[in-house]
């Protein structure tokens, strides 16, 4: 609403008014409630634990231990938690514990072996969720990296640790090796899909956004190239063209096109480019093609090495989010002190002003033409200023700015002078200063700041 004296079609104000609302939209956004969102449907979660669950069977190897060493349903039902309600985590549990029993049971377990690994598979994601919950960390840039690393530490200890320990004393079977690769690949699982998830999950629709055409033209091309350099690099002749010359840079190149992709197209460019390498990468060492499969590995060895390679690119793409995510948030809340500042400036009828003493360059805020008369580009800096004020009052406002502040003064001082109406010069507005200068703590001027206030009556 507009107060009483203030112009209806004032353009600053209007202007401020509209990007204050548009910034305490964009704060609602980035401040939802991620447990609201409609993917915590339990129906949802469960079928994609169990398309991760077989496409992550399509990766492994048969080994002794029978340990997996991919898995990526252990982020599936991570995030499951974390992005529903905390009274549905209980019941997600009991759905993820009979989805895994059945699913190793189906791989060839026997069915207490199945029941152990299911009630492993709905308690590890249950505590993990209930650690971060308590950690109070939302799901957004550096704290999405620490809630990651952190649940994914806790899925690795328990699932790995508590299904290797179980082998270990009812099966014989040993306890460390298993425990590694178990460990290894629930880790990796969770970083490759529950920041995925967890990012994809809270897209929503923005109106007028505005395009960064060139932007995204350099992240397509960058998707697009990370896809044909994989294909490329772990296609079979050229990485046994690449083994044999001993050449190990160019498995680099697509985390190099990784860290592009997520730099321009943010979180969810950047995991979703971790999936398609995840696919790529694990997809054809499974086969025995690519830089880590080869004849002197095993190729349980050469699926672990992949793991940690793509898992290290999702760590890539999680520590450039957390930058990419603070550099944001300090530009929005910079922009909301801005925007804040001129409404509170349009609503007392002040302009403010800033003089940097050393280059004589004045910066202004507030709805400069409207309360002055005259636009701000035309008083760039204080002898601009000078010339369009009063003959009588140049040298009382010069020495007003130059002055140091009042040892001990509680408010800057006052100044009244006047000023020449663009239209007519020989007619002038009276205005109040109120500014003083301020030190750097050395004993010298920073800056010179103050506000003006036009006065009501004009001065003859």
């Amino acid at each position: 609403m507009h107060s009483p004296g203030r112009p209806v079609g004032c353009a600053a104000w209007v202007r401020a008014k509209e990007t204050l609302r548009l910034n305490q939209l964009d704060r609602k956004e980035m401040n939802i409630d991620v447990r609201r969102l409609p993917l915590s449907h339990a129906a949802l979660w469960v079928g994609l634990y169990i398309a991760t669950g077989i496409l992550s069977g399509q990766f492994n190897v048969a080994t002794a231990t029978r340990a997996p060493y991919v898995w990526l349903p252990a982020g599936v039902s991570l995030a499951a938690m974390l992005l529903s309600r905390s009274q549905s985590s209980t019941p997600l549990a009991f759905a993820f514990a009979l989805v895994q029993s059945v699913l190793s049971h189906f791989g060839g377990r026997d069915i207490p072996s199945s029941l152990v690994l299911g009630t492993l598979a709905g308690l590890s994601p249950l505590v993990a969720s209930a650690v971060v919950r308590w950690m109070q960390v939302p799901l957004e840039g550096l704290h999405l990296l620490r809630a990651v690393v952190v649940a994914a530490l806790i899925s690795a200890i328990l699932l790995g640790g508590g299904g290797s320990l179980y082998f270990a004393m009812f099966k014989g079977t040993p306890f460390m090796l298993p425990f590694g690769e178990w460990s290894a690949a629930i880790f990796v699982g969770v970083c490759i899909s529950a920041p995925l998830l967890a990012v994809w999950a809270q897209v929503r629709p923005k109106r007028s956004v505005r395009r960064n055409g060139p932007r995204e033209m350099v992240g397509s091309i960058a998707f697009v190239t990370m896809v044909a350099l994989t294909w490329w690099i772990f296609e079979g002749d050229t990485a046994d063209w690449f083994d044999a010359a001993g050449a190990t840079l160019p498995i680099y190149l697509p985390m190099f096109c990784v860290v592009i992709v997520a730099t321009v197209g943010g979180a969810r460019g950047g995991t979703l480019a971790v999936l398609v390498l995840t696919l790529i990468c694990l997809g054809y060492t499974a086969r025995g093609d690519g830089p880590f499969a080869s004849q002197s590995a095993s190729p349980a060895l050469s699926l672990f090495q992949a793991q940690l390679y793509v898992g290290m690119s999702a760590m890539l793409v999680l520590i450039v989010h957390a930058l990419h995510d603070g550099e944001a948030k300090a530009y929005a809340q910079a922009e909301r002190w801005r925007t804040e500042l001129e409404l509170a400036l349009a609503g007392s009828a002040l302009v403010a002003y800033t003089v940097d003493p050393r280059t004589q360059v004045v910066q202004w805020r507030g709805d400069v033409e409207r309360l002055i008369g005259h636009a701000a580009e035309l008083l760039p800096t204080v002898e601009h200023i000078l010339a369009r004020v009063h003959p009588l009052d140049r040298e009382r406002l010069r020495d007003h700015w130059n002055s140091p502040a009042p040892a001990g003064a509680s408010a800057p001082a006052s100044l009244k002078f006047r000023l020449a109406t663009p239209l007519a010069p020989d007619t002038w507005v009276e205005f109040v200063d109120q500014g003083s200068s301020l030190s750097d703590g050395n004993g010298h001027t920073a800056f010179v700041a103050g506000v003006w206030q036009r006065q009501p009556v004009k001065a003859a």
